[in-house]
């Protein structure tokens, strides 16, 4: 994706801890031969998904009784189970179930709806009306599909509250190993990203100061540090509202000036595309818009009654396909193969004070969604390297917080410096993108839900499953390729690290 001197880039997004003590394999008994473990009472070991309705059934039968016993609160968790998974019920340091579906739905939205649907048109342009549109509605459909599948994992595995736990339980610890590396890298390549797009976003409405682009770069560290002292996703879910409204609102102000812009553009639309490199680019766009899976255990882990996620995934997803399509093809049909439009859509507007508000309301949007990802690390952090004191999540004395505030300011300093060191950070990121998110969104869900359920799964889900792993895994080669020649065409269009002078 291309950059201006006076916009911000749209980071491809595609917008959980590795435990530092050992975690018992007998926690995860053989499901031959034995007896499951009982949790706080429950069969929650033995449960398998019921119906749903967004994919008619999974091909097995519970009953409601069992369903409700596998998904009580973690707190109902026993001591020596907690244990197992990686740290004692006394020194947890794990946030409360307390976040209402409805608050869980703007985490999911402010997550995976990030500033990339402003480049949504331009992938139009590179994929014609058909693709595009077709690759939409199926991305869409696949990751719904394997968010029920990550939902189905977690309410059998209750106090698995991450991606790297959950590699662990099926590939022991080299998966955990590898898929906390991976997550954990994603995790701070988004919040990198986010701080860029907020440095840029600075930057462009004061394009006419000379102001340097390394002043940028320390105040948004400074707004994502501050403002991420707050320790739980719960916390954060009531930033995604606000967040959530400053990308609609940009959104509506860029779309209401297309009209005019069109006006002498000569612009025309295609039903096809205009060519494969072109078309895997605009695809990738599309693809890793809805790719933000990988904090999904984290969000359950702190609903207040995660049998209620599928309220929250369906809300996410409906209004996420309805922002994306509404303006890829709004703008598509007005400024489509035209010199006008550009990517982001935002570029296309002339300097003004229209601009300047969207690109305001642009920095107040990358803060929830940085911040979710500062919150997960700076924890992280915390579990592996604090060697003093007590880690209890209730625990908020001075020694905690000021605990808390040395390993933030350690995430998003290493953030800022990453962001300012590498010119084409967010061409970098979308390569990151392919190699983690194709795994953690598209294939990975699918093939620990087979792992798990496939022995009572029916035929038709066995072939949907399998479609997910396939596609998830042609987009890492797609994606890779499309994120390396990204990457090839920006390198010699960016400044150099840590200058005044870089180029957005």
């Amino acid at each position: 994706m291309k950059e201006d001197d006076h916009i911000v880039k749209s980071p491809r997004r595609v917008p959980t801890h590795i435990h530092h003590t050992s975690v018992d394999s007998s926690e995860f008994p053989s499901d031959e031969g034995k007896s499951p473990k009982k949790i706080g009472g429950d069969q929650s070991h033995n449960w398998r998904p019921k119906s749903f309705d967004f994919i008619s059934a999974s091909g097995v039968d519970d009953t409601e009784e069992e369903i409700e016993e596998a998904i009580k609160p973690a707190k109902e968790v026993e001591d020596e189970e907690v244990a197992t998974a990686g740290s004692s019920l006394e020194d947890a340091y794990e946030p409360p179930r307390r976040t209402h579906w409805f608050m869980t739905s703007f985490l999911m939205m402010v997550y995976l709806i990030g500033v990339g649907v402003l480049s949504l048109p331009s992938a139009f342009v590179s994929m014609g009306w058909i693709a595009g549109t077709l690759i939409l509605i199926l991305v869409v459909f696949i990751t719904t599909t394997t968010g029920y599948y990550m939902w189905f994992l977690h309410m059998k595995y209750p106090h698995i509250r991450n991606y790297a736990t959950m590699f662990y339980k099926f590939f022991g610890k080299p998966g955990q190993y590898i898929g906390g590396a991976l997550t954990y890298t994603y995790f701070f390549g988004i919040l990198t990203a986010d701080l860029l797009t907020m440095s840029l976003s600075w930057d462009s409405i004061f394009a006419g100061h000379h102001v340097c682009v390394e002043v940028w770069f320390i105040l948004s560290f400074f707004m994502f540090f501050i403002i991420g002292q707050v320790r739980s996703l719960h916390d954060v879910s009531w930033i995604a509202v606000i967040s959530m409204i400053c990308i609609v609102l940009p959104i509506i102000l860029t779309l209401s000036q297309v009209p005019k812009l069109s006006i002498g553009a000569n612009a025309y639309t295609t039903l096809g595309g205009s060519g494969f490199v072109a078309g895997t680019v605009g695809m990738t766009d599309i693809v890793f818009s809805f790719a933000g899976h990988l904090i999904f255990y984290e969000i359950m882990s702190e609903m207040k009654d995660v049998k209620d996620f599928p309220k929250a995934l369906l809300t996410s997803q409906l209004v996420g396909y309805v922002l994306c399509m509404f303006t890829a093809s709004f703008a598509y049909s007005y400024l489509g193969n035209s010199s006008v439009l550009q990517s982001p859509v935002t570029l296309s507007l002339n300097h003004s004070a229209i601009r300047d508000a969207a690109n305001a309301l642009l920095i107040i949007h990358v803060i929830s969604p940085g911040i979710m990802g500062g919150t997960v690390l700076s924890r992280a952090f915390q579990r592996w390297f604090q060697c003093w004191s007590r880690r209890t999540f209730d625990d908020r004395s001075w020694t905690q917080r000021l605990s808390y505030l040395i390993w933030s300011a350690s995430v998003y300093g290493l953030a800022f410096i990453v962001a300012s060191l590498i010119p084409f950070f967010n061409e970098l990121i979308g390569l990151i993108a392919a190699l983690v998110s194709s795994s953690t969104t598209f294939g990975m869900p699918a093939i620990m839900y087979l792992m798990e359920f496939g022995k009572k799964t029916k035929w038709w889900n066995w072939i949907l499953a399998l479609s997910c792993v396939v596609i998830g895994y042609s987009l890492l080669g797609l994606g890779s390729y499309a994120g390396i020649y990204s990457i090839i065409q920006a390198v010699p269009n960016h400044g150099l690290p840590f200058s005044c002078s870089r180029k957005i």
